[in-house]
């Protein structure tokens, strides 16, 4: 499992880069690799992958990448309030 959830951290790193690389002018081509980290990211609780984890992700590549606040990627509420889904 430990595996699993190295590749889908990996994967979910990827592509919130190529989130932030997309122009601001490019509104749908942002939502949809929005909607799809979304997507990755309740994969990721599936497998295991703890709420610091996928904060980390999206807080150390914010920062390293100079992202404006505006551009920064939201959590999903539910992570961000550590929601439990299903049972």
């Amino acid at each position: 499992m430990e595996s699993k959830q190295a590749e889908l951290l990996a994967l979910l790193t990827q592509q919130y880069r190529e989130y932030c690389a997309i122009p601001l002018d490019e509104i749908q081509q942002k939502r949809d690799k929005k909607s799809f980290i979304n997507g990755l990211m309740a994969a990721s609780r599936v497998v295991g992958v703890s709420y610091e984890q996928l904060n980390e992700i999206v807080g150390a590549n914010a920062e390293s990448r100079g992202v404006n606040l505006d551009d920064k990627i939201e959590i999903p509420t539910y992570i961000l309030h550590q929601i439990v889904i299903g049972p």
